[in-house]
Protein backbone atom coordinates (compact mmCIF):
# COMPACT_ATOMS: atom_id res chain seq x y z
CA UNK A 1 0.00 0.00 0.00
CA UNK A 2 1.16 3.77 -0.52
CA UNK A 3 3.61 4.56 2.15
CA UNK A 4 1.95 6.24 5.22
CA UNK A 5 2.87 10.01 4.22
CA UNK A 6 0.30 9.40 0.91
CA UNK A 7 2.86 9.50 -1.40
CA UNK A 8 3.56 6.08 -4.42
CA UNK A 9 6.25 5.73 -6.92
CA UNK A 10 7.41 9.32 -6.46
CA UNK A 11 3.84 10.58 -6.77
CA UNK A 12 1.15 11.88 -4.06
CA UNK A 13 -1.93 9.98 -3.48
CA UNK A 14 -4.96 11.26 -4.81
CA UNK A 15 -7.22 8.59 -4.34
CA UNK A 16 -7.36 5.13 -3.95
CA UNK A 17 -10.29 2.32 -3.95
CA UNK A 18 -10.45 -1.50 -4.19
CA UNK A 19 -9.76 -2.84 -8.21
CA UNK A 20 -12.71 -4.45 -10.08
CA UNK A 21 -12.38 -8.21 -10.67
CA UNK A 22 -12.31 -9.01 -14.84
CA UNK A 23 -16.12 -10.75 -13.86
CA UNK A 24 -17.14 -7.32 -12.49
CA UNK A 25 -20.13 -6.12 -14.40
CA UNK A 26 -22.24 -2.60 -13.73
CA UNK A 27 -25.15 -4.76 -12.12
CA UNK A 28 -22.95 -6.81 -9.93
CA UNK A 29 -19.89 -5.28 -9.11
CA UNK A 30 -16.93 -7.53 -7.98
CA UNK A 31 -13.63 -6.33 -6.34
CA UNK A 32 -10.11 -7.43 -5.78
CA UNK A 33 -9.78 -8.25 -1.78
CA UNK A 34 -5.78 -7.01 -2.07
CA UNK A 35 -5.34 -4.87 -5.28
CA UNK A 36 -6.47 -1.07 -4.50
CA UNK A 37 -6.85 0.68 -8.37
CA UNK A 38 -4.94 4.31 -7.05
CA UNK A 39 -5.04 7.87 -8.86
CA UNK A 40 -1.86 9.27 -8.50
CA UNK A 41 -1.34 12.85 -8.93
CA UNK A 42 -0.22 13.32 -12.22
CA UNK A 43 -3.06 11.88 -13.71
CA UNK A 44 -2.31 8.32 -13.87
CA UNK A 45 -3.45 4.95 -12.74
CA UNK A 46 -1.85 2.24 -10.97
CA UNK A 47 -2.88 -1.09 -9.73
CA UNK A 48 -1.33 -1.39 -5.83
CA UNK A 49 -1.23 -4.61 -3.51
CA UNK A 50 -3.25 -3.72 -0.31
CA UNK A 51 -0.84 -5.61 2.26
CA UNK A 52 0.79 -3.51 5.10
CA UNK A 53 4.28 -1.82 3.36
CA UNK A 54 4.24 -3.26 0.37
CA UNK A 55 4.41 -0.71 -2.79
CA UNK A 56 4.04 -3.29 -4.95
CA UNK A 57 2.74 -1.42 -8.18
CA UNK A 58 1.87 -2.78 -12.02
CA UNK A 59 -0.19 -0.84 -14.78
CA UNK A 60 -2.98 -3.48 -14.50
CA UNK A 61 -4.57 -5.32 -11.70
CA UNK A 62 -4.44 -8.97 -13.05
CA UNK A 63 -0.40 -8.48 -12.77
CA UNK A 64 -1.19 -7.68 -9.05
CA UNK A 65 -3.11 -10.12 -8.01
CA UNK A 66 -0.03 -13.36 -8.96
CA UNK A 67 2.32 -11.22 -6.12
CA UNK A 68 0.11 -11.17 -3.33
CA UNK A 69 1.14 -15.05 -3.46
CA UNK A 70 4.15 -13.84 -1.62
CA UNK A 71 2.15 -12.44 0.91
CA UNK A 72 0.42 -16.14 1.80
CA UNK A 73 3.57 -17.23 3.55
CA UNK A 74 2.69 -14.56 6.36
CA UNK A 75 -0.61 -15.82 6.83
CA UNK A 76 -2.77 -18.58 6.11
CA UNK A 77 -6.33 -16.92 4.58
CA UNK A 78 -6.75 -13.57 2.68
CA UNK A 79 -9.40 -11.23 4.56
CA UNK A 80 -12.82 -11.38 4.29
CA UNK A 81 -14.87 -8.23 3.84
CA UNK A 82 -17.58 -8.59 6.25
CA UNK A 83 -17.65 -4.96 7.54
CA UNK A 84 -20.40 -2.72 6.02
CA UNK A 85 -18.42 -0.41 4.10
CA UNK A 86 -20.51 2.47 4.63
CA UNK A 87 -20.37 2.50 8.12
CA UNK A 88 -17.31 4.19 7.98
CA UNK A 89 -16.68 7.82 8.26
CA UNK A 90 -13.07 8.96 6.78
CA UNK A 91 -14.25 11.95 5.15
CA UNK A 92 -12.26 14.51 7.45
CA UNK A 93 -9.00 12.14 8.02
CA UNK A 94 -6.44 13.06 5.93
CA UNK A 95 -5.48 10.42 3.57
CA UNK A 96 -2.46 9.22 5.66
CA UNK A 97 -4.47 8.46 8.33
CA UNK A 98 -7.06 6.49 6.25
CA UNK A 99 -4.00 4.33 4.09
CA UNK A 100 -2.83 3.21 7.91
CA UNK A 101 -6.41 2.80 8.98
CA UNK A 102 -7.06 0.58 6.24
CA UNK A 103 -3.60 -1.42 6.51
CA UNK A 104 -4.02 -1.97 10.26
CA UNK A 105 -7.84 -2.96 9.42
CA UNK A 106 -6.39 -5.70 6.97
CA UNK A 107 -4.19 -7.18 9.09
CA UNK A 108 -6.84 -7.69 11.74
CA UNK A 109 -8.81 -9.42 9.36
CA UNK A 110 -5.78 -11.86 8.30
CA UNK A 111 -4.81 -12.81 11.82
CA UNK A 112 -8.39 -13.39 12.40
CA UNK A 113 -8.51 -15.83 9.56
CA UNK A 114 -5.65 -17.28 10.84
CA UNK A 115 -6.52 -17.61 14.35
CA UNK A 116 -10.27 -18.99 13.19
CA UNK A 117 -8.15 -21.55 10.97
CA UNK A 118 -6.01 -22.90 14.10
CA UNK A 119 -8.89 -23.19 16.41
CA UNK A 120 -10.95 -25.16 13.34
CA UNK A 121 -7.87 -27.18 12.94
CA UNK A 122 -7.32 -27.67 16.74
CA UNK A 123 -10.91 -28.69 17.13
CA UNK A 124 -10.82 -31.63 14.40
CA UNK A 125 -8.35 -32.82 16.09
CA UNK A 126 -9.50 -32.96 19.46
CA UNK A 127 -12.47 -34.51 18.31
CA UNK A 128 -10.08 -37.34 16.98
CA UNK A 129 -7.69 -37.51 19.76
CA UNK A 130 -11.15 -37.69 22.85
CA UNK A 131 -12.40 -40.98 21.63
CA UNK A 132 -8.49 -42.10 22.14
CA UNK A 133 -7.57 -40.77 25.49
CA UNK A 134 -10.64 -41.95 26.70
CA UNK A 135 -9.67 -45.41 25.69
CA UNK A 136 -6.62 -44.98 27.02
CA UNK A 137 -8.18 -44.35 30.52
CA UNK A 138 -10.28 -47.04 30.56
CA UNK A 139 -7.41 -49.72 29.45
CA UNK A 140 -5.18 -47.81 32.69
CA UNK A 141 -8.03 -48.26 35.05
CA UNK A 142 -8.03 -52.26 33.85
CA UNK A 143 -4.22 -52.70 33.97
CA UNK A 144 -4.65 -50.79 38.04
CA UNK A 145 -7.38 -53.11 39.18
CA UNK A 146 -5.36 -56.04 37.23
CA UNK A 147 -2.37 -55.12 39.71
CA UNK A 148 -4.27 -54.52 42.75
CA UNK A 149 -5.62 -57.55 42.25
CA UNK A 150 -2.15 -59.24 42.14
CA UNK A 151 -0.88 -57.62 45.35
Amino acid sequence: MATPNGILNGLEVIEFEFAETPKSTPANPRYFKEVLRVLLADGTVVYNCVWPNCEFTRPKASGVWPHVKAHKNQTTRTPKATADLSDIDVDGLPLAEVIDRARKATWYSVQLDAALKKLEKTTRELDVLKPRAKAAETQLASIRKAFAAVA
